[in-house]
């Protein structure tokens, strides 16, 4: 049986590669608990302008807490596509199989999220379907 586990900030698994700009710590998953898990748990720093492309999962129902900043996310399809800003303190759930997105508002500030998936310990197990190319 696994028992608690706590993960330093030294021991985060940074990812710049799965959903860039975005600097993904993955501080729970499979690979820092050491045993396959289903669930994943990260925080995210989104640079200033910064906007991922949009997406969906598969595997995996997500949610967000925002800790700094503000946020327009970007939700559906191109046809039907809504935006909506959060900022500090508000959540967002995000069902497996939605399109989403998101923008950082702030020109000159990070933003911050704290991101948790179900149903996959590691990027791979999420089932990430892209829906536009990498912003620059």
């Amino acid at each position: 049986m696994t028992k608690v586990k706590i993960i330093r900030p030294k021991d985060v698994n940074v990812d710049l590669k799965f959903e860039p700009p975005l600097n993904i710590g993955l501080g729970i998953d499979s690979e820092t608990i050491g045993t396959p898990i289903k669930m994943s748990m990260a925080r995210v720093v989104i640079p200033p302008g910064g906007r991922n492309q949009r997406h969906y999962h598969i595997n995996t129902d997500t949610g967000a807490h925002v800790l700094k900043g503000r946020l327009k996310w970007l939700l559906g399809p191109d046809h039907e596509m809504e935006e909506i800003v959060v900022e500090a303190g508000d959540f967002v759930y995000v069902p497996r199989g939605e399109i989403h997105g998101l923008m950082n508002l702030s020109n000159t500030e990070s933003a911050e999220l704290v991101v948790a998936v179900n149903s996959a310990g590691s990027t791979e197990e999420a089932g990430t379907m892209y829906m536009e190319p990498v912003w620059k």
